[in-house]
């Protein structure tokens, strides 16, 4: 599987089950491809809480609104 050539930093990401929204996209950050830039999900693996989900869900819902 590919998964075997994962680097260990992105096997990092599957500590986590995938959802529909996070903080790359909620960052505006499209210089690169969400798979070539892994530091906001690490960012969120390391500080995930309550209050970080429900922040995200907030923006997400905002953002969805807006239409952005």
């Amino acid at each position: 599987f590919i998964v075997e050539q994962y680097k260990p930093e992105h096997k990092q990401r599957l500590r986590i089950k995938p959802g529909i929204t996070g903080l790359w996209q909620l960052s505006g950050d499209r210089a690169s491809l969400i798979h070539e830039n892994i530091e906001y999900d690490l960012y969120y693996i390391k500080n995930r809480n309550f209050f970080m989900d429900i922040a995200i869900l907030i923006h997400t819902s905002i953002f969805a609104m807006r239409g952005i």
